[in-house]
């Protein structure tokens, strides 16, 4: 008898990731591609297509796949499609469940991005057991997952916890949301590189991040640059830790969790992110909330704690 296994898709606005996932956690394939490359809709879900297929492939004779979970920003977890995402390379309202379900020939889920990393780490990861905690996806933009007494926060239209795209400066940098100051153009890969050259104009310092134009420089540059001792790349990670520290001081407010957890490339920062988010987190948490929200990094690897969350989708129902 075939062992069960279902395929997690992560869509980001960079790449998307998909993975054969058992019952245990454990990955067992995996595969992704461009998602800037795929132009328009069809083109986006014939590559969700092909690549599930693909990994059917590899596993067919030895398991049985019970589904497809999919994590994805801006979606309408009830209506099942992907409407106005800022990162991803279509405009029109796309269903995306619905094609999946019927080009794939399996039982589709699809949840928002940072929900199922939520999900996930509830399921396999450091929130096993908690009724009450948050993560937060720190990659091309910022995405929130939100638990309260053991439920997903999904709102009257299935796009609640858009932490992301919440007010942090009045008139500041323009997001790919329409608007402008939003929290991700600040505290994400993308943001901490804005920070990046908005510190090369303010400072005359030498450093190796001035030989990368805006598109070449990567959060994984600004990363080794900053373990490298680079007076701009570590000064990125203490504003964008700070920025982040104290807007996961309101959110506290409003939910009290347990824990926050931090995901995401961004993430793989550890403590040159971690330290000044806790730090700016302590200084700015009302009295009565102090010392009872933890915040950690997900254990489940920042790269794969969405793969997991879109494979639990499928376990849990």
């Amino acid at each position: 008898m075939k062992n069960k296994a279902v395929i997690g898709i992560d869509i980001g606005g960079t790449g998307t990731k998909l993975a054969i996932v058992d019952e245990e956690g454990r990955i067992l394939e995996r595969s992704s591609f461009d998602t800037q490359a795929q132009k328009g809709g069809s083109s986006f879900i014939a590559a969700i297509t092909d690549a599930v297929v693909e990994l059917q492939q590899r596993v067919s004779s030895s398991h049985t796949i019970l589904g497809i979970g999919i994590g994805a920003p801006a979606c309408d977890e009830l209506a099942g499609t992907i409407s106005g995402a800022a990162n991803l390379p279509f405009t029109e309202t796309l269903p995306v469940r619905q094609l999946v379900e019927e080009q794939c020939g399996l039982r589709t889920r699809l949840v928002n991005d940072a929900n199922v990393a939520a999900i996930g780490e509830g399921q396999f990861g450091g929130a096993k057991g908690m009724s009450n905690y948050a993560l937060i996806t720190l990659g091309t933009g910022l995405g929130s997952g939100v638990i309260v007494d053991g439920k997903v926060v999904i709102g009257n239209h299935g796009l609640a916890s858009e932490f992301g795209h919440t007010f942090v400066v009045r008139n500041g940098r323009k997001c790919g949301c329409g608007q402008n100051g939003c929290l991700e153009t600040y505290v994400s890969a993308t943001g901490i590189k804005r920070t990046v050259f908005e510190l090369m104009s303010q400072y005359t310092v030498d450093s190796p991040l001035r030989n990368y134009s805006f598109h070449q420089l990567s959060a994984r540059d600004i990363t080794q640059a900053a373990q490298a001792g680079d007076f701009l790349a570590l000064e990125a990670f203490k504003l964008t830790g700070e920025t982040l520290g104290y807007k996961i001081a309101d959110l506290i407010v409003l939910f009290d969790p347990q824990a926050v957890f931090l995901a995401g490339g961004l993430a793989l920062a550890g403590p040159l992110i971690l330290d000044p988010a806790r730090e700016s987190l302590e200084k700015h948490t009302i009295a009565m909330f102090k010392g009872k929200s933890e915040l950690k990094l997900s254990e489940l690897g920042s790269e794969d704690a969405a793969l997991l969350g879109a494979a639990s989708l499928i376990y849990r129902s």
